[in-house]
């Protein structure tokens, strides 16, 4: 994990990104973030800020003494937040909101890092104008931006869209209306009662892993300790949880509103086995021990697309398993992860497949 040097007004900030792998070598911040920062100070009086969508902290520390509010959908741009807080030495509490809370924020300027999903900025911006907010930045990547972003903020008020610098841009909103909610949304998948917020993957629709995953799931063994890893609105937990009422199930997602989607998806379900969920990075090293892990992994970290996830998954799931037990992974046939877990596991075995997905089962 290699400081980088982030360069400011006040000096040179030393920023980390963590979990990268070495061969890809990825920056902790991008061009967005400095567009951000060189506008934030240029101002001649210093507004209070609330920061969202600031993957790794490099927003939060360039303009901490500004920073009145930081919100984040993820735990892990949390913890690399703290982490680079410490590394700089930026004394006192991380001003942190959760990402389905509101609070009142009024005459505060807000700066977005735009998200890859577009249902995640409309129930952002709603945030940000139920808590009294006016004016709000939001920066993206050229690559990046989708197509209609400019008609989506302009249903939000009036846009200025400041020039491209280093393929970056930065859209002025002043923030006037509200647009009507469409999450947490309801539906139904084989069976299961989900309630998915806006940034939960397989909110509209089920993905097809997760159904090719339950089609097969009459092939999984009873067991005791059951771990939904990368959980989602949770409903591979939910789903193995009503064919074993006796199964114990732990939820575990990185998304604050993947966990509270689960909770409220379980409530609908009305079942009776024990439960637990867990915001976190992954499986964190608790001593809890699982009979078997249910993973449908994602293979990309916001724009990021690569396998360093899923082997960092593997690899914790490796150490969370009992004598006996299982992992049971689902992936598209591409990302060749029966080779992967074979760097992890001695016994990788095949359950399913068609012609996009495999279903794989590793132990030992």
């Amino acid at each position: 994990m290699q400081a980088e040097q982030l360069s400011v007004a006040a000096g040179e900030l030393s920023i980390v990104r963590p979990g990268a792998s070495p061969k890809q070598a990825l920056r902790a911040w991008d061009a967005a973030d400095e567009y951000l920062i060189k506008l934030i100070e240029e101002l001649t009086h210093q507004p209070e800020l609330l920061i969202i969508n600031d993957q790794f902290g490099a927003l939060g520390c360039a303009c901490n003494k500004a920073l009145h509010i930081w919100q984040s959908d993820s735990f892990c741009a949390k913890e690399a937040f703290e982490l680079n807080r410490k590394i700089n030495e930026i004394e006192g509490e991380i001003p942190f909101l959760e990402s389905t809370r509101a609070i009142n924020a009024d005459n505060k300027l807000a700066l977005i890092k735009l998200p890859r999903n577009t249902s995640l900025l409309e129930y952002q911006l709603n945030r940000c104008h139920e808590m009294g907010i006016k004016e709000v930045w939001l920066a993206g990547m050229m690559k990046h931006l989708p197509k209609t972003i400019l008609e989506q903020l302009q249903r939000f008020g009036t846009v200025e869209r400041l020039p491209f610098i280093k393929k970056a841009t930065v859209f002025k909103l002043q923030l006037t209306q509200a647009i009507p909610d469409s999450y947490p949304k309801q539906n139904t998948f084989s069976g299961v009662k989900l309630s998915s917020h806006a940034n939960v993957f397989g909110r509209d629709k089920l993905d097809p892993g997760a159904q090719f995953f339950i089609d097969n799931m009459s092939a999984l063994p009873k067991a005791q300790n059951v771990a939904d890893l990368c959980c989602g609105s949770g409903i591979l937990g939910i789903k193995y949880a009503s064919n074993s009422p006796e199964s114990n199930l732990h939820f575990f997602d990185e998304s604050y509103m993947a966990i509270e989607s689960t909770q409220a998806s379980w409530k609908l379900n009305q079942l009776s086995n024990q439960k637990h969920f867990h915001w976190a990075d992954g499986l964190p090293d608790s001593g809890t021990k699982f009979d078997l892990i249910l993973c449908n992994p994602p293979f990309h970290e916001s724009n990021t697309v690569g396998d360093h996830i899923a082997k960092r998954l593997f690899k914790q799931s490796r150490k969370a398993l009992s004598a006996n037990g299982q992992l049971i992974v689902v992936g598209n046939r591409h990302l060749k992860y029966h080779i992967t877990l074979k760097t992890y596991f001695k016994n990788v075995k095949q359950i399913a497949a068609n012609p996009k997905f495999v279903l794989l089962s590793a132990n030992g």
